[in-house]
């Protein structure tokens, strides 16, 4: 039996689109503006449906997977930059990746009232990729669903794809990586207590403790923005405010630590940020981790890092 977590209920009349989206990046964002304008026409709701986990990591569990955007941060983007916020969450499982394309899609139309289904051209689902748009369209034409197939542009190089985009991450080349999302990088989480160090430094710092398997920027400062939710409820999407900060990510040598951590410091506000939802959006990356001979010399480097990314920050506005 298939499991889904939706926001949705079975009558609502529905336009789908199905994949992964990890990273929501360009290419994601035009097919959600596609899948948009279908159900205006169709006039039914919006709607994406994606896995959880990652495909990959049931399908090829030999392989070590980092994904650009954990399931909440990758519906909030969804939300935010391609204007879907419904969405049907498959609970993906060794007996979901057997599935048949049809079984598949049967079991999705049992559920759910599909009116219209758009897909990337090269799009395929179910047992062995079965499922690819020739398959779709058929289908389609014998339950009633208008099929589309939407050929995704590619940028001058070659096409956008989240496995080349979490290269360029891991890479560390955050400027070719967002622009090839569309947004900046990002990573959220919930802020946990440390050791407080970096309040001793003059710098406190909230420290994030991320997802196991999320892709984080190689170790390092970086240029960042951060939204800090307004009230209790922690809703970013209700009620947020965007600050400026630094962050770094790494297990700080000079004091000679061993686990690998999310530090990000607020530039010029000081509040509590103790069990609050943030989300980190990185913008550039200012150097690479080092080990200072003491305090003073890594105080002095805080110094100048704050100073950069002030200017950077203050050059880049907000965009979208």
């Amino acid at each position: 039996m298939t499991e889904y977590q939706t926001t949705l209920s079975e009558q609502t009349p529905i336009a789908i689109t199905i994949g992964n989206f990890d990273g929501i990046h360009l290419g994601h964002q035009r097919l959600l503006q596609e899948l948009r304008a279908m159900a205006q026409t169709l006039q039914c709701t919006p709607v994406m449906v994606t896995f959880a986990p990652h495909t990959l990591m049931v399908v090829r569990p030999d392989m070590n997977i980092s994904y650009l955007t954990t399931l909440e941060e990758k519906l909030s983007l969804a939300r935010e930059y391609g204007e879907v916020a419904d969405s049907i969450v498959i609970h993906f499982t060794p007996e979901v990746a057997a599935l048949s394309a049809e079984d598949f899609m049967n079991n999705l139309c049992a559920r759910f009232t599909i009116k219209g289904l758009i897909v990337g051209a090269d799009f395929s689902l179910g047992h062995n990729r079965m499922g690819n748009v020739a398959f779709l369209e058929q289908y389609g034409q014998q339950h009633g669903i208008e099929v589309r197939a939407f050929a995704l542009e590619k940028d001058s190089q070659t096409r956008i794809s989240s496995t080349r985009i979490r290269t360029l991450v891991n890479e560390g080349h955050i400027n070719e990586a967002n622009t090839l999302l569309g947004h900046p990088i990002v990573l959220g989480g919930i802020v946990i207590h440390g050791d407080e160090r970096g309040r001793l430094l003059g710098f406190p710092t909230a420290n994030i403790r991320p997802d196991k398997h999320k892709l984080l920027p190689p170790n390092g400062v970086y240029a960042v923005r951060v939204t800090v939710p307004n009230d209790s409820s922690g809703d970013l999407a209700e009620s947020s405010t965007v600050y400026n900060g630094v962050t770094n990510i790494g297990i700080r040598p000079t004091f000679n630590g061993k686990e690998r951590l999310v530090e990000v410091h607020l530039l010029n506000v000081t509040m509590d940020l103790y069990d609050k939802y943030l989300r980190i959006e990185f913008i550039e990356r200012l150097r690479g981790e080092q080990r200072f001979s003491g305090i003073d010399a890594l105080k002095n480097q805080i110094s100048i890092d704050v100073q950069q990314a002030q200017q950077i920050l203050a050059s880049r506005r907000v965009s979208h």
